[in-house]
């Protein structure tokens, strides 16, 4: 059974190792714009533990499978230009599903459990980035209603 909870600072090792794995895979796919041993000495401690420190603008979710860490979804609230309609969204950040428990709809309740905690909180547009390289995630969030009105470009000049 999944079971979604909050997550904690203890969680934060588990949290490190999967973030790194899915760095190295975005710094083999962008080598251009991403540096890996750069983003293994980041301090993700630090970021994490800032994320649980102020949970009014920062949470973790955790996914459990039978008590197992099966992954995770990070979310920052932020406030953006008042021009945009709704200018208090809700950033989703990190996020990484363990590659035996993908395909079981993990992905999906963290979403869906993020989604929840936008509207307690009265926040009615929700946000973040996916790399062009990364279609599974794209897919699964269009079949959640998410659309990407603009999209980011780079060029690395020398």
């Amino acid at each position: 059974m999944i079971k979604i909870r909050k997550g904690t600072i203890k969680d934060i090792p588990q949290i490190k190792k999967c973030l790194i794995d899915s760095w190295v895979e975005h710094a083999k796919q962008e080598p251009e714009l991403l540096d890996e041993e750069r983003m293994r000495r980041s301090d993700i401690d630090r970021y994490y533990r800032k994320a649980f420190q102020n949970p009014k603008l920062s949470f973790v979710l955790i996914a459990e499978i039978d008590g197992k860490f099966a992954g995770f979804q990070r979310a920052d609230i932020q406030e953006i230009p008042n021009f945009f309609k709704h200018n208090k969204i809700l950033y989703l950040d990190d996020a990484y599903i363990l590659s035996e428990f993908r395909r079981k709809g993990i992905a999906t309740l963290l979403i869906r459990e993020t989604e929840n905690i936008a509207r307690r909180n009265k926040i009615r547009r929700l946000q973040g980035r996916v790399y062009t390289f990364n279609k599974p995630v794209q897919k699964l969030l269009a079949g959640l209603g998410y659309r990407s009105p603009f999209a980011t470009w780079n060029k690395v000049i020398g």
